[in-house]
């Protein structure tokens, strides 16, 4: 989206403006649900937490900064609320699943699966290994900058990390990727193939 176009649009949506409102919900829902999707795997608390997170701005929009990027001040916001989900549901759920210390390895993430249907099974179970290897924050790390198109600034923000740190975290999951993938006759254009693939239609169909 247009610069000028998102600042005309945040400035209707704070002026109250329903129709403005409604484009943002629709442009972003489905970033904000693949990224919500990432760090916890619960279709229903992802939705819920995007319909408290626009009902939120909705009744503080007047309150709210002026001039914003909207998609990063969405996502940081919806890191948040997944987090404070995650907490209140404690000890409902597994707390190695939601562990923010990211210590504890997930399943691979969907928006790192390799979906092509001429990779035999052996090489996608092989690429699979291989990303599970990476850590929670590697892991949204990289989705933050290859899927969401983040600076490394700005991932720095809303995993409250240090700039060097998120350098670190790339560079060392990129790096892990590739010491255990080019032994396989992986060649590097195809990791980096694999991780901006498209991931959309990885995860479950989300209604609006």
């Amino acid at each position: 989206m247009d610069t000028s176009n998102e600042h005309e649009l945040w400035q209707q949506f704070q002026a109250g403006d329903e129709k403005a409102f409604s484009t943002i919900y629709s442009t972003y829902f489905s970033i904000l649900y693949q990224y919500g999707y990432h760090i916890v795997q619960d279709e229903e608390l992802v939705k819920d937490c995007i319909q408290t997170l626009f009902i939120e701005i909705w009744r503080s929009r007047r309150n709210l900064a002026t001039d914003v990027a909207i998609k990063f001040y969405l996502l940081k916001a919806m890191r948040r609320q997944v987090y404070l989900s995650i907490r209140r549901q404690a000890p409902f759920v597994s707390a190695t699943a939601f562990d923010e210390t990211n210590q504890v390895t997930q399943s691979v993430s969907y928006e790192f699966e390799l979906i092509v249907q001429e990779t035999a099974q052996q090489r996608q179970a092989q690429l699979q290994r291989a990303i599970n290897q990476l850590t929670n924050r590697q892991k949204e790390a990289i989705t933050l900058l290859y899927i969401n198109e983040l600076t490394h600034a700005e991932i720095a923000e809303i995993m409250t990390l240090k700039t060097r740190s998120v350098y670190n975290l790339i560079h060392e999951a990129m790096g892990n990727l590739r010491r255990q993938l080019t032994p396989l006759n992986f060649t590097w254009p195809m990791v980096v193939l694999f991780i901006l693939f498209d991931h959309v239609n990885s995860y479950p169909s989300v209604g609006l």
